[in-house]
């Protein structure tokens, strides 16, 4: 066995190892600073990321927990900014971005496409349509589900002999909150 106990390498290791082990750390400082349902929600994400054969990093987890605690959808680039900052260190907008693109192709988020913005899906443990509703004035978007529309959607599709390949319905409109300010 070589013992490497004195050497530059095992030195170099070393500050490695607690560098990445520092950077997890505030990382998940910043997880557990979260409200209890919002880190139960991230939980079950990962459990469900682990059941179709992906692994929620650290970072993933970060983002994921960002899009749930937000009350609107969010931006590629104000989600890198909240992210660098809770977890201490510089995010580039492609990882960014790679990340949600695996979020959402692991179901736990969605692209709200008409203001490209991005939004934790409520009910990630089984397929369904995203029906968004999309306030012009404020822009927050209200994810609904209903098996109804579903149904005249894929039904359509069917009889049109159309493969469904993407499910993204988005509604714009005035919110409630907007419409009593007006």
């Amino acid at each position: 066995m070589l013992d490497l106990a004195g050497s530059t390498l095992y030195h170099q290791m070393q500050h490695c190892i607690t560098s990445q082990f520092s950077k997890m750390t505030d990382q998940q400082k910043s997880l557990s600073e979260t409200d209890s349902e919002t880190q139960s929600d991230v939980e079950s994400a990962i459990a469900l990321c682990r059941a179709r054969g992906g692994q929620m990093t650290p970072l993933r987890r970060l983002v994921l927990a960002e899009l749930m605690m937000s009350d609107r959808p969010l931006g590629a680039y104000d989600l890198r900014d909240q992210v660098s900052t809770k977890s201490n260190r510089t995010i580039s907008a492609p990882s960014i971005y790679r990340i949600l693109d695996f979020l959402c192709d692991l179901g736990v988020a969605a692209r709200i496409e008409s203001r490209n913005a991005y939004v934790a899906c409520i009910h990630p443990e089984h397929d369904h349509a995203c029906v968004f509703l999309v306030c012009e004035t404020c822009g927050d978007a209200t994810e609904i589900e209903n098996p109804k529309v579903e149904s005249l959607i894929s039904n359509d599709a069917k009889r049109l002999g159309f493969n469904v390949t993407h499910r993204t319905v988005e509604l714009s409109g005035i919110c409630a909150p907007c419409q009593s300010t007006a």
